[in-house]
């Protein structure tokens, strides 16, 4: 139901609804509709009386979720015989049910006018239950198209307004979304308030499903805490919950085991959990929570060096991820739509006062003429006084106006986004297309001659080192890969923390190990201090890792690496400087802007590249608000910089 690195919004606002319905219960619901039908059809849908367009409202209300359409029908029929009758309280509920229809069908800036609409009727007539739907509704529709600090004031009025009510379910719905909104804005601390109230008063009204939803969001905000320990619990808590089940929450408990499973190094344990979320979620057909799953395998299936499976399923993961794609572009859409819709309202509004004004002048002008012809001062004075108060409302238009234009530029620059995302995908796939072919056609080629038995001990040899060499360029490229994917998942938020950069420096050294003492390099790490700074540490672990591996990479057989730390304006930076080949100013100057073979040569014991790591690097430091700066000669080294925004050492004691 919920997504950590993507969440699916819209799905989580309709459940939410349903939430605020189901403690009607099912059984008692379905009888009494049927007694409402009974009743419907003795007015043949003519509503002529107050009982009548009340039963037509509560028609509405009990097919929500079973017919749109007849809800649609029953709400429109009320809303026909409430104005007729002049039934104010009656037609705000029909404005409000009309809104949860268009909502529930999609059509988002419908139900925000029908919405918009019941609100204001429903303050005028003092009916606090249809400000609080209506209310609700408004959030829900934000929270669909991920403006979660716009979500956040509807659910807290509409939570004032079902406090007075002292309905339980509807306050426990109210504090889950508050919980939600906050947790999706990184907002720990409040989510943990929020969601703690919905859990106590769904345990104390015993909503069941709300428990077990509540006990999976807490899970998810201690695993982007990472204390891994409370957010295992949670999520077995939400799974093995035995008073309620339910197949959404099932799937996203199984997957938010997995990926604390994954993160603390259990990867067969995690990637049993995973597979059961997969299962479950194909069950339902949710492609968030399918994505979600398959994507923790392959992560899994690569932790356990199974490269093949790794890659069947991050190509399923991306398949769903690119079918989603379509999904977010509909909701993007729909978004500019609210955005044109409020725009348009907000001009209406002016251009009604305006009219009102006019006619208002007008009228007192005729009756001045008509009645007082012989003060004519007088008049003159009330006209004076309209001109004024029209160039007043023409400048307010013309503000308004602007404010359309800067929402249309604003329209233009996400388009602009959008674009260059694309030709970013275009690139990376082209360094794919051009990258894999060559080395698996080497593989291949490898195994056709140790095949045909021609090859004495030394020709076996040297095909046995080629082959090496193109697994390990596979391997490399896959990881990059892999790490680019997941950076571009919509919704994969930046996890800004306190980083300790000398610890994860020393870590990542550790991987390569191995590597550099095979070619009999000297690596030294010197620092005098622990040094802390603000960052993604995933995206810190991904920099160091490629800029290490390519100082090892282009060093000769008994090289030196160092590695040491300035501080500069605010800054903290890392050196990794080497005693290797170096580079050209030519190719200094197309470092980070070509990618590929353009950019990739072979290191000194003849290893391959691909040229997307630095593609990486760029990508990363500039989203963690950071720079680089390279020194290189030919046969002189090179030297990598990355500064990131440092953090005081009290914050990491």
């Amino acid at each position: 139901m919920f997504k950590h690195f993507s969440c699916n919004p819209i799905l989580i606002a309709i459940i939410g609804l349903v939430i605020l319905m189901a403690s009607q219960g099912h059984a008692l619901a379905q009888s009494n509709t049927m007694d409402l039908l009974k009743q419907y059809q003795h007015f043949k849908g003519k509503p002529e009386n107050a009982d009548e367009v009340s039963i037509c409202n509560r028609l509405a209300e009990k097919f929500f979720f079973s017919s749109t359409d007849s809800a649609l029908t029953f709400a429109q029929a009320a809303l026909t015989g409430a104005k007729k009758l002049k039934l104010q309280t009656e037609r705000a509920r029909a404005m409000a049910n009309i809104a949860k229809v268009k909502y529930i069908g999609g059509a988002f800036f419908q139900s925000l006018t029908y919405a918009d609409s019941a609100v204001a009727l429903s303050g005028q007539i003092n009916y606090i239950p249809g400000l609080a739907g209506a209310i609700n509704t408004r959030g829900l529709i934000y929270l669909g198209q991920n403006r979660f600090a716009d979500a956040i004031p509807e659910f807290q009025q509409a939570l004032v307004y079902n406090t007075k009510l002292k309905d339980s379910s509807r306050m426990s719905a109210n504090y889950f979304n508050i919980g939600l909104c906050n947790d999706e804005l990184n907002r720990r601390k409040q989510a943990f308030e929020y969601l703690q109230k919905s859990l106590h008063i769904a345990q104390q009204c015993k909503d069941n499903h709300m428990i077990q939803m509540a006990l999976n969001r807490l899970g998810e905000v201690y695993y982007h805490l990472k204390n891994y320990p409370k957010a295992l619990s949670f999520f077995k808590a939400a799974l093995n919950f035995r008073n309620y089940q339910d197949n959404w929450e099932k799937t996203f408990a199984y997957s938010g085991i997995a990926e604390v499973q994954y993160v603390m190094g259990d990867y067969r344990q995690a990637l049993e959990n995973a597979n059961k979320g997969f299962i479950v979620a194909k069950q339902l057909n949710a492609p968030w929570d399918t994505e979600r799953a398959v994507k923790i395998m392959a992560q899994c299936y690569a932790a356990l060096n199974d490269y093949e499976k790794a890659y069947h399923y991050q190509a399923m993961s991306r398949a769903y991820a690119d079918s989603l794609t379509n999904e977010r572009s509909e909701k993007e859409i729909n978004y500019l739509h609210l955005r044109d819709k409020n725009a348009e309202n907000l001009k209406l509004v002016k251009e009604n006062e305006y009219n009102r004004q006019v006619i208002k002048s007008n009228r007192v002008i005729t009756s001045l003429v008509a009645a007082f012809a012989l003060l004519l001062v007088g008049v003159l004075f009330s006209l004076r006084r309209n001109i004024k108060l029209k160039n007043k409302l023409n400048l307010e238009l013309q503000a308004s106006n602007q404010a359309i234009a800067m929402q249309k530029a604003e329209i233009q620059a996400q388009q602009g986004e959008l674009i260059a995302l694309n030709q970013t995908k275009d690139r990376v796939l082209a360094i794919i297309g051009h990258d894999l072919r060559s080395p698996f056609a080497s593989v291949l080629q490898a195994l056709e001659l140790m095949d045909s038995d021609e090859l004495d001990e030394a020709e076996q040899k040297e095909v046995m080192q080629s082959f090496h060499q193109q697994l390990t360029l596979v391997a490399g490229l896959t990881n990059n890969l892999l790490n680019w994917a997941n950076s571009q998942h919509s919704g994969a938020t930046l996890q800004t923390e306190t980083v300790e950069l000398t610890d994860v420096t020393t870590e990542v050294l550790a991987l390569y190990y191995s590597v550099y003492t095979s070619k009999q390099q000297r690596i030294s790490h010197s620092f005098d201090v622990r040094m802390f700074v603000s960052g993604d540490q995933q995206h810190i672990r991904i920099i160091l890792q490629n800029i290490i591996s390519n100082a090892i990479k282009f060093t000769p057989r008994g090289g030196e690496i160092n590695v040491f730390y300035t501080m500069k304006d605010g800054f903290t930076g890392i050196h990794i400087k080497d005693s290797g080949k170096g580079m050209p100013p030519a190719k200094l100057k197309q470092l980070f802007i070509s990618s590929g073979r353009s950019i990739s040569e072979k290191g000194t014991d003849q290893e391959l590249g691909s040229g997307l790591g630095l593609f990486l690097i760029k990508q990363f430091v500039e989203e963690n608000k950071g720079y680089i700066e390279v020194k290189s000669e030919p046969d002189g080294g090179s030297e990598f910089v990355v500064y990131f925004q440092s953090v005081p050492n009290s914050f990491g004691n």
